[in-house]
């Protein structure tokens, strides 16, 4: 059993229900996995074209790393968690097929593991070795409407690119994300006629401006 501040389960949610697949994807990605990794509690979701990754420090409690996988049918149990227990302290305890929600209060939400998605997906063999290298100096061709996704982050959120064809980053206070580009042929030239039909709205300065 692990412990975790207040306040901290409603955002490990809010940041990461967003980027839960739809009914229309793998059962695979329909889901909210947790991870503990004996400091962190890490919440991580991917619909496949963005990836969200929020976490906080452990505050109590001595457990071996483990991850719980739930699906996005238990989801509402997992709101409910939040609602009953969020003001307080809440603890996790993972057992062989539900993750247990419980309070100071004697409350308890026992919440069901995925019966489809056995193995996690391994965020950080995706995203940290991408932290280790600059900003590519490439432009970013990125489908709005994932863009909503990313409201719930807090203030201020940086964000560039990992190379060519390659997903864009987003971080933030105890947050990591990325959006998968859209890929384009002749994107490039597409983006070149855009600027250039921009660059003709330039005016000329007034004259006294340009004297100055």
């Amino acid at each position: 059993m692990i412990t975790i501040a207040d306040h901290t389960l409603s955002r490990l949610v809010a940041q990461t229900r967003p980027h839960v697949g739809n009914l229309a994807d793998a059962e695979v990605v329909q889901c909210i996995t947790f991870d503990h990794d004996g400091r962190h509690l890490y919440a991580m979701a991917t619909n496949r074209y963005t990836l969200a990754v929020s976490r906080t420090q452990v505050t109590g409690g001595d457990d071996e790393p483990w991850a719980a996988i739930i699906h996005r049918t238990q989801l509402p149990e997992v709101a409910a968690a939040v609602k009953l227990l969020d003001a307080d302290t809440v603890q996790l305890e993972r057992t062989k097929d539900q993750l247990i929600f419980s309070g100071k209060r004697g409350h308890r939400v026992a919440v069901d593991l995925s019966p489809y998605a056995k193995e996690p997906l391994d965020w950080r063999k995706l995203m940290l070795p991408a932290l280790e290298k600059p900003a590519a100096d490439v432009q970013m061709a990125m489908d709005p409407r994932f863009f909503g996704a990313w409201k719930n982050l807090p203030k201020p959120v940086q964000m560039w690119s990992t190379g060519e064809g390659r997903m864009s980053l987003i971080v933030a206070a105890d947050f990591l994300g990325g959006q998968m580009p859209i890929r384009r042929e002749g994107a490039d030239l597409e983006l070149r006629r855009e600027l250039d039909g921009w660059l003709a709205a330039k005016r000329d300065e007034p004259a006294e401006q340009a004297a100055a």
